[in-house]
């Protein structure tokens, strides 16, 4: 493991000070004012105000620090900005590269964020950011693991990119094989959810009081599982089987769509075969479709622009915004001939494959990223300590 410094020691910690009241402006006169993590976007400042008295400036290189609330949230200045209460610059001393500094930042945020004190909301001291334990490295060496970072990093961003596009590629596919639902443009037939549900089987909702989550009970599906168009077993609940029998009109048989009704409403998931014998919370709604192409044809149906707007349009407000039952059997959609349909979940089988492998891949990055950073700022990650040999060989 390598030495370590005080943070203090090898930076300069300027804690910011919120200037008067009488010196806020929005007509930008003045200095920007980074009041704390609002006004942090992206990686970089977003002022909202300007202020004509400033007694703590950043300048452009110093990280910026949250250090309220959201304790160790951070940006890059890329110029002076007055620095409020709720924020602390970081410059970089002779012997720190500054994009080492960055990492590592991100690296010990947790373990400043624990520092926090407060009862209406956490905050750090100058001495709780001072303290913390700075690895000493060799300059060159500081230089090499932020490069290598900064490369894992920018693998992540562009899978994650990836992942994103191919989210919205099976919305562009369902538009130009049957454009926008409210225009109709092919003059498709059209029908209502409830129309197109299995015959034998009907839209409902389930389970009214989901109840404590039950060791070895029955798994229950609420609105915060549906994610990414499937259910998200990760932080799956469970209920009392006898409270669970009495619902078995929502169980999950395996051919169903569902919709979010409360919360996240018009999320879609489809459910898979691991989801047999689950059952759905009240706030979800049960579509039964039995004709696969049908269901992935319907599920982006539900995802388009136009649906999404007719669902908000209908909610109704009880103790909150709420979809119902009859709103969602009365959705109107158009039914294009079975072999487009067939056609199209042929694509989105597809598309959903590629996506998997895509994010099969993201995760071991963030898992080799991971290892990395504890590597890196241990002094592990090369077993010189990384003074000897060339990049190729950290590759």
């Amino acid at each position: 493991m390598s030495a370590t410094a005080r943070l203090d020691e090898v930076c300069s910690v300027i804690m910011g000070q919120a200037p008067k009241g009488s010196a806020y402006n929005t007509s930008g006169e003045g200095w920007p004012l980074i009041a704390g993590a609002g006004d942090f976007r992206d990686g970089r400042p977003a002022p909202k105000k300007y202020t004509t008295e400033a007694s703590k400036l950043s300048r452009a290189g110093d990280v910026i620090l949250g250090i309220r609330a959201s304790i160790g949230a951070k940006i890059l200045s890329d110029g002076e900005y007055c620095l409020g209460r709720g924020v602390a610059a970081l410059r970089a001393g002779a012997d720190v590269d500054s994009r080492f500094l960055w990492n590592w930042l991100a690296f010990s945020a947790p373990a400043l964020a624990a520092k926090g004190r407060g009862a209406t909301f956490k905050q750090v001291n100058r001495e709780d950011i001072g303290e913390m334990p700075f690895p000493v490295l060799k300059l060159e060496d500081q230089r090499r693991i932020a490069r290598l970072l900064d490369h894992v990093q920018a693998l992540r961003t562009k899978r994650r990119r990836t992942v994103a596009c191919l989210d919205t590629l099976a919305q562009s596919v369902f538009h130009d094989m049957f454009g926008d639902p409210r225009a109709n443009p092919h003059g498709w037939p059209t029908d209502s959810l409830a129309g197109l549900a299995d015959s034998d089987d009907r839209i409902n909702y389930g389970v009214i009081q989901p109840g404590d989550d039950v060791p070895g009970g029955v798994p229950l599906v609420r609105v915060g599982d549906l994610l990414d168009g499937r259910v998200d077993r990760s932080a799956i609940k469970t209920i009392d089987p006898l409270i669970e029998a009495k619902y078995a009109r929502s169980r999950l048989r395996g051919s169903e769509i569902l919709v979010g009704c409360v919360g996240s409403i018009g999320s879609v998931a489809l459910v898979s075969e691991s989801d047999i014998g689950s059952n759905v919370a009240r706030a979800v709604a049960r579509i039964p479709i039995s004709s696969e192409p049908l269901r992935e044809y319907l599920a982006e149906h539900l995802r388009t622009t136009s649906v999404q707007r007719y669902f908000v349009g209908e909610l109704r407000t009880v103790a909150q915004p709420t979809l119902n039952i009859k709103q969602i059997t009365e959705t109107t959609v158009m039914v294009p001939p079975v072999e487009l349909q067939e056609e199209f979940a042929s694509r989105m089988v597809a598309i959903r494959r590629h996506k998997q492998a895509q994010v099969r891949h993201l995760s071991l990055l963030y898992a080799l990223f991971a290892s990395l950073e504890h590597r890196a700022f241990r002094g592990e990650l090369w077993p010189d300590g990384g003074s000897a040999g060339g990049e190729g060989a950290a590759a």
